[in-house]
């Protein structure tokens, strides 16, 4: 929920830039609020949304972000109406955002995270990040909850 807080308020911020022109809209399964996730983890996707995406485009941009969890993992997305990705899955290389924020769910969860971008089935892409989904209470049980501190999750989704 505070990570979801952080991110709309930079939106709002972005829709008085975009002067009327940028639409959010958020999908959030209530049971994913309270779920460990690291600080500041939606911001450089949702800043790449606007930046490579609606940004490049006349119309109006579209921003969506969804939270939801798949068994023991949450997965977040961030979407736009922008340009297409390439085949490789990028637009114009991966930049300095992505590749933080890659080597931070490495560092934070080795293989049981992923970084993906893939173009959406109406134009725009699509960037998904998949981690073990823990809330407060999950860490605590299992004695680890000073670790993560250290390590930068301390926000809620």
């Amino acid at each position: 929920g505070q990570e979801l807080t952080f991110t709309h308020r930079y939106l709002e911020i972005m829709q008085i830039r975009f002067q009327g022109r940028l639409t959010i809209q958020s999908q959030v399964e209530p049971g994913v609020l309270d779920a460990l996730v690291p600080n500041l983890i939606l911001q450089p996707l949702v800043e790449n949304a606007i930046k490579h995406g609606v940004s490049k485009i006349d119309e109006e941009g579209r921003i969506e972000i969804q939270a939801r969890r798949e068994g023991e993992r949450l997965v977040l997305c961030v979407r736009d109406n922008g340009p297409r990705v390439t085949e490789n899955g990028l637009r114009n290389g991966e930049g300095v955002g992505l590749r933080n924020t890659r080597g931070r769910l490495q560092e934070l969860y080795g293989a049981e995270q992923s970084l993906t971008l893939r173009g959406a089935e109406d134009g725009g892409v699509v960037a998904e990040v998949i981690i073990p989904f823990h809330k407060r209470a999950d860490i605590r049980s299992i004695g680890t909850v000073t670790t993560l501190h250290t390590t930068g999750v301390a926000a809620h989704v």
